[in-house]
C-alpha cells in the first residue's frame, strides 16, 4: 500500500477519505464452509475407522445452564452435527438457580462414566457460578473436575497449562473456537508472524486462549487484549494499528466500526449474539468495515460452522485417548 502526502505521515484519514481510496477495493469474504467441510471429511473418516476398530461410538455430554437463545442455537448445531458424523451428543440441561457444586459434581460423575469421552460445559454460566461468593463453587472448580482426556474445550487445569506453553505437537485439547480460528487463518493463508493482532474479549474458551496463541510461538503475532476494562481512547488506538482483528464480545452494546479499523486488515468475528428478532448477530459492523478490510468473516456462516466442525474433531480426539490410541498435537 502506498501512503502519499499527509498520509505517510502517519496522519490517519477521516473515514470519507479511507472509503474512496479504497472503494475499487472488497475484502474478501471468509466464509466457513469450506474450512468446516475439510474438517469434517477427516472427522468422519477417523469416525468409521474408530468405530470399525474399537467397536465404541464416541460419545459427547453437554452440561447447559439456562434457556440463551445463542447457546440453545449452538448447542443444537453440535448435536446435529456430532450425529451427522457418526457420534452421539447428550444434552444434560439445568435451571438458571442450579448451584456450582451440583454442576461440578455432575460433571465429576461424567468424567468417571465409561461412556462418555468428551465434556462439554457451554458457556456463558449464570452469575453466581461465573463470579461465586466466597465459599461457593465457581466456573473454574467445575471446569476443573472435567477429567484431562475429556477435555474437549480445552478448559480444565491440565489443559490450560499446555496452551500456556503453546507446543503446537504436544497438546492434547485447544478450544473448538481457537482452532477454527487457527483454521481459517491457514485456509485462507493469512499470515500472523510480524503482525500486529487485537483480541477484544475476555471469555474463556475464545478471547483468552487466542490472545496466548498469537501472541505465543505458534502465530508470533504481537498481541494486544481489550476488554470491557480497555479506557476507549486506548481500545480505538490499538484497534487502528491492528493487522488482525478477532473480536467476540458478543453485545449490543459493542461495535466494531469502519473508523476503528486498518485499512487492509483482516477481521474476524467471533461475537455472536441472538437478537430478540431472532436474527445471529456479530461485533462487526460488516457492510461498513467491508471495503475497508482485506479479509472479513460474516454473522452467521463465518467462523460459527467451523467451531462446531473442531468441536467434533475435539471428541474425536477424546475418544481416541480414552481408547488409548490417541495422539497430541495439531496440524493446521
Amino acid at each position: 500500500m502506498l501512503w502519499l502526502g499527509r498520509y505517510s505521515l502517519g496522519y490517519w484519514p477521516p473515514a470519507s477519505d479511507v472509503f474512496s481510496m479504497f472503494s475499487v477495493m472488497a475484502a474478501e469474504i471468509m466464509y466457513g464452509k469450506p474450512v468446516a467441510e475439510r474438517i469434517e471429511n477427516r472427522v468422519r473418516a477417523g469416525v468409521e475407522k474408530f468405530v470399525r476398530t474399537q467397536r465404541i461410538i464416541p460419545r459427547l455430554d453437554i452440561v447447559q445452564v439456562g434457556n440463551s437463545p445463542a447457546s440453545l442455537r449452538y448447542v443444537k448445531k453440535k448435536v446435529e452435527a456430532c450425529n451427522r458424523l457418526g457420534m452421539v451428543a447428550k444434552l444434560r440441561l439445568f435451571e438458571e438457580d442450579v448451584s456450582g457444586a451440583k454442576l461440578r459434581d455432575e460433571v465429576y460423575r461424567l468424567s468417571n462414566d465409561r461412556e462418555v469421552h468428551g465434556i462439554l460445559v457451554q458457556l456463558p454460566l449464570p452469575p453466581q457460578i461465573e463470579e461465586p461468593s466466597p465459599g461457593e463453587v465457581g466456573k473454574f472448580e467445575i471446569f476443573d473436575h472435567i477429567a484431562p482426556a475429556k477435555d474437549v474445550d480445552g478448559v480444565s487445569r491440565y489443559s490450560v497449562p499446555e496452551l500456556y506453553r503453546a507446543q503446537q505437537r504436544d497438546l492434547m485439547f485447544l478450544p473448538g473456537t481457537a482452532v477454527a480460528v487457527l483454521a481459517m487463518l491457514a485456509f485462507y493463508k493469512i499470515e500472523t508472524q510480524g503482525k500486529v493482532a487485537v483480541v477484544v474479549g475476555r471469555n474463556d474458551i475464545t478471547a483468552k486462549p487466542l490472545h496466548h496463541i498469537l501472541g505465543g510461538r505458534m502465530c508470533n503475532a504481537t498481541a494486544i487484549w481489550c476488554h470491557r476494562y480497555t479506557r476507549p481512547e486506548d481500545h480505538d488506538a490499538f484497534m487502528r494499528q491492528a493487522d488482525l482483528v478477532i473480536t467476540s464480545v458478543g453485545s449490543p452494546n459493542y461495535k466494531v466500526t469502519a473508523e476503528m479499523v486498518k485499512p487492509g486488515a483482516a477481521v474476524i468475528d467471533i461475537g455472536a449474539r441472538v437478537d430478540p428478532d431472532g436474527q445471529l448477530r456479530g461485533d462487526v459492523d460488516f457492510e461498513a468495515v467491508k471495503p475497508l478490510a482485506s479479509y472479513i468473516t460474516p454473522v452467521p456462516k463465518g467462523v460459527g460452522p467451523v467451531t462446531v466442525a473442531a468441536l467434533c474433531e475435539n471428541l474425536l480426539r477424546a475418544a481416541e485417548f480414552c481408547a488409548g490410541t490417541g495422539n497430541p498435537g495439531y496440524e493446521f
